[in-house]
């Protein structure tokens, strides 16, 4: 997992008190592509085959909480999380990454998942409880 320099920003600056960090609301996406530090390359498959982002956290809205309180640098996904059911091939996604928003917005940080997924129509992509994580370290 890295963090963009977008990211790294919005964190130095919310941990020095100079900003709020970067994220009041947080949408994972997947990208079948190794995305760049500087934000560029992540690229998801198309709406148009069903996909979208799935929200992970809007602040102060505890039902759209599905990850577990940070806890020694470390948290993971208490409820399962949920994508779109594929209408047609996404092909294989092989990364993730944490965005600002719904559509757009900025990616904040990204890694590369354990075991890609191979996305064919039909297919409803997700992770079970505790098999999405972050840590920092």
């Amino acid at each position: 997992m890295a963090f963009t320099t977008y990211g790294s920003t919005q964190v130095l600056s919310g941990l020095i008190g100079k900003g709020s960090g970067p994220l009041s609301n947080c949408y994972i996406a997947l990208s079948t592509t190794a995305p760049n530090a500087d934000g560029t390359n992540f690229t998801e498959p198309l709406t148009s085959a069903g996909y979208a982002r799935s929200i992970i956290g809007l602040s102060g809205t505890s039902a759209t909480q599905v990850m577990s309180s940070p806890s020694g640098g470390a948290t993971s996904n208490t409820s399962i999380i949920f994508f779109p059911e594929a209408t047609a091939s996404w092909g294989t996604v092989t990364h993730f990454g944490l965005f600002t928003s719904a559509s757009g917005g900025n990616l904040v940080l990204y890694g590369t998942l354990t075991n890609p997924i191979a996305v064919a129509a039909n297919y409803v992509p997700l992770f079970r409880v505790g098999n999405f994580s972050l840590t920092l370290s």
